[in-house]
């Protein structure tokens, strides 16, 4: 029998520079300061630059920069049929609004808004920002939406998170005709141009969310000496 050669093997020693940053907190009751340190990954650092990137992408769209948001409008009076206006920015910029928000807003995108919130909140996690991080998510989700008004329809809230994935997949970001059919049930009761401001209102509010979490990604990286909070 013959004999089986020596296995070789190089040894290394692979170093991961990890980033530190730090935060510095004013209570603006008491005047208080504190500070907060925190390190990141070689994966997180870029992570936290690239959402950057990507937010500054979306601010340079014409549906953001001119501002003019959707406006909704529904009146109805008894005896009556309803009255629904919708008003939205130019088909143009909001496809561009859309196309931006793209590796923001879904889960499978590297830097997009859930992961990065994650990595702060697990980072910075003794810093005392949770309410900050949570009301975040609330915007995000449109949850501060539902709780100025709460659009119902078919025993579904229709300015949701989950509706408003249903409709990005049945016509913006894919073309899902099992979710098309879906919402074709509720253009019975809302016309699809106002559901579509509904939908188009969510996205404002998520725009919002991100916006604010850039500004904390930015004093992280030290792109900005100061962040006024609410917590």
């Amino acid at each position: 029998m013959g004999r089986v050669a020596d296995k070789r093997y190089t040894l290394g020693i692979m170093v991961t520079e990890l980033h530190k940053a730090g935060i510095r907190l004013i209570d603006n009751i008491s005047g208080e300061a504190s500070e907060h340190f925190a390190e990141f990954t070689d994966g997180e650092w870029r992570q936290l630059n690239d959402y950057l990137s990507h937010v500054a992408d979306l601010h340079s769209t014409q549906f953001l920069i001119k501002g003019e948001g959707v406006q909704l409008n529904f009146a109805w009076n008894q005896g009556s049929n309803p009255q629904w206006r919708a008003k939205a920015p130019p088909v143009d910029d909001v496809l561009a609004f859309l196309h931006r928000l793209r590796p923001l807003i879904l889960q499978e995108e590297p830097a997009c808004f859930q992961k990065v919130r994650a990595v702060l909140k697990r980072r910075l996690k003794d810093a005392p920002i949770h309410p900050f991080m949570g009301w975040l998510l609330e915007v995000y989700e449109g949850k501060e939406m539902q709780k100025m008004i709460s659009i119902q329809s078919n025993n579904c809230i229709v300015n949701s998170e989950k509706m408003l994935f249903t409709w990005l997949n049945a016509y913006e970001y894919h073309r899902e005709r099992e979710k098309q059919e879906l919402l074709e049930s509720y253009s019975k009761i809302m016309p699809t141009e106002w559901s579509r401001g509904v939908f188009l209102t969510l996205l404002v509010e998520k725009g919002k969310a991100i916006s604010n979490l850039g500004a904390l990604v930015e004093v992280v990286l030290g792109k900005r000496n100061a962040l006024s909070l609410s917590v």
